[in-house]
C-alpha cells in the first residue's frame, strides 16, 4: 500500500557538535584601585563596553586614578569583538604580578581560572605600580622573576585539565636590548606557556602620566589572540592590523620604555630575537602589527622529530588537542574490552577502536586546517586487567609559518 502524499521528506536527527568552540574565551587578572561596582578579588564575565562600564571601570576611572584598567579591556574588545567572552579580576593595586602568579592561596590567577570552570583558554596579567621600579636584566624584577611563576601556573593548570597560554605585561621596559634578558635562553627555565609583551600604543601613552605611560599593551595581545584561530600567529600581517585611525588607536607604535619605534630602531632585530612581543611597521604595508607570538623557550627539535612550543599558536594547538582528545575519550573510563584469553593483551578490535576515537577527534582539527595531521597510537601491550591503564600516543603534525620571505631580483635581457 503506497504512501498517497508521493514524497515524504523529514528533518533528520542532530548528533554531538562536532565544532570546537571556546578558543577565544579568555582571561585578565589586573591589579587596581576598586571601582564602584566591582569589589576586588571577585570574577566577572564581561562581552562588551558595556558590561565593562556597568561595574564603574570607565575612561575617567582610568584617569582619576592614573591606572590602565579600562584601557586594557577596551583593547581586548577592540581587537577580538563584541561578545567574546572575558573573565576579569581585579585585585589590590599592591599586589605583584609574582604573587599573582604563584598565587598560593588560590587568590588571584588560580582562582579566575578556576571560577571560570576551565573555559580560560589564555590569561593576561597587568599591573599598575604605584612606586618606583626595581629592574633586572632590562624590565622590571617582578616581571622577570614572574616568568618562572607563570610558566608554574600554566603546569598547574594543565594538570587539572584547563590548559593556557600566559601573557605578561612587561611595563617600564628599561633596555638597551643588548642587556635585556633573553628570553629564548633563560638559565634552567624554559617556558613554553608564556609571553612578555613590552610594546605599546606610543600616542596613547604619551597622553598618560607616571607609572601608566609605561604601560605594555597586554590587553591589545590578549584580544588579537583571541581572535585569532589557534593555529595563527598574532603577528599574520594580512589579518591583524592593530591600527584604527579612526579611535586614533595605535598610530605610532613603541616600547614600554614609552620610547618610539624609531627612537630605538636598532634595538627592534635584537628583540625580536631575544623574543619579545611588540607593534611594529613595515616598509610598504600601512599599518602596526605584532612582530610575533613568541614565548621563553628555545626553539627545539629533537632526534625523534618532536617540536617544543617555542610559539604561542603551537602551544594553543597542542592545548586545543589536549581538551578534545580528553573529551573524546574521558566517557571510555571503566568501560570494559575483551583481551585476548591467550596472551591477555588487546585484540585488534580494541586497538582499532580507540584509535579511531583519537583519529576522529585529531580529524575535525584537520578539516577545521588546525593541523596538517594527526594520529593516534594505541600500545597493544597495555595491561587492563592488573594495571588497567590503557597507554596512547598521540602525533600532530602543525602548520607552518612564514615569518620571513627570502628572494632575488635581477634585470634581465629576457626571461
Amino acid at each position: 500500500m503506497a504512501d498517497l502524499t508521493g514524497v515524504k521528506i523529514v528533518k533528520g536527527k542532530i548528533g554531538a557538535n562536532t565544532i570546537a568552540t571556546g578558543d577565544g574565551i579568555s582571561g585578565m587578572v589586573i591589579t587596581s584601585p576598586a571601582p564602584g561596582n566591582l569589589a576586588l578579588g571577585t570574577v566577572k564575565e564581561v562581552y562588551n563596553l558595556v558590561d565593562v562600564e556597568s561595574l564603574g571601570i570607565t575612561p575617567e576611572f582610568d584617569a582619576n586614578n592614573d591606572v590602565n584598567v579600562y584601557r586594557h579591556l577596551r583593547e581586548f574588545f577592540r581587537l577580538a569583538g563584541e561578545g567574546q567572552k572575558l573573565y576579569i579580576l581585579l585585585v589590590a593595586q599592591a599586589t605583584t604580578m609574582v604573587d599573582i602568579c604563584e598565587d598560593t592561596n588560590e587568590q588571584y590567577a588560580k582562582r579566575l581560572l578556576i571560577e571560570a570552570d576551565g573555559e580560560i583558554r589564555q590569561i593576561a596579567i597587568a599591573v599598575n605600580p604605584t612606586g618606583a621600579t626595581t629592574h633586572l636584566n632590562g624590565m622590571p624584577d617582578d616581571v622577570y622573576n614572574s616568568i618562572v611563576k607563570a610558566q608554574g601556573l600554566a603546569l598547574w593548570a594543565f594538570n587539572r585539565h584547563f590548559p593556557c597560554q600566559v601573557l605578561l605585561e612587561a611595563y617600564d621596559y628599561a633596555g638597551p636590548a643588548n642587556a635585556t634578558a633573553d628570553l629564548r635562553d633563560l638559565p634552567n627555565l624554559k617556558a613554553t606557556k608564556v609571553s612578555l609583551v613590552n610594546g605599546q600604543d606610543w600616542a596613547y601613552a604619551d597622553g598618560l602620566t607616571g607609572n601608566a605611560r609605561k604601560l605594555a599593551d597586554v590587553g591589545t595581545a590578549l584580544g588579537t589572540l583571541s581572535k585569532a584561530r589557534v593555529n595563527q600567529n598574532i603577528g599574520e600581517n594580512e589579518s591583524f592590523d592593530l591600527t584604527d585611525a579612526i579611535r586614533s588607536a595605535w598610530l605610532i607604535p613603541g616600547l614600554s620604555s614609552h620610547q618610539k619605534n624609531v627612537e630605538v630602531h636598532a634595538d627592534l632585530q635584537t628583540l625580536e630575537n631575544k623574543g619579545y612581543i611588540f607593534g611594529m611597521t613595515y616598509p610598504g604595508l600601512d599599518g602596526v602589527r605584532w612582530n610575533n607570538d613568541h614565548t621563553c623557550t628555545e626553539i627545539i627539535l629533537d632526534a625523534e622529530g618532536n617540536v617544543n612550543e617555542h610559539t604561542i599558536a603551537y602551544g594553543r594547538t597542542l592545548d586545543k588537542a589536549v581538551r578534545l582528545l580528553r573529551a573524546a575519550l574521558l566517557p571510555k573510563v571503566k568501560t570494559t574490552h575483551p583481551v585476548n584469553p591467550k596472551t591477555g593483551k588487546l585484540p585488534i578490535g580494541v586497538i582499532k577502536n580507540f584509535e579511531g576515537i583519537g583519529d576522529t577527534a585529531l580529524g575535525g582539527m584537520v578539516s577545521r586546517k588546525e593541523i596538517s595531521d594527526g594520529r593516534t597510537i594505541i600500545d597493544a601491550d597495555s595491561d587492563l586487567i592488573i594495571e588497567k591503564i590503557l597507554r596512547v600516543k598521540f602525533r600532530i603534525v602543525p602548520y607552518g609559518s612564514i615569518t620571513e620571505i627570502e628572494g632575488t631580483v635581477n634585470l634581465k635581457t629576457n626571461l
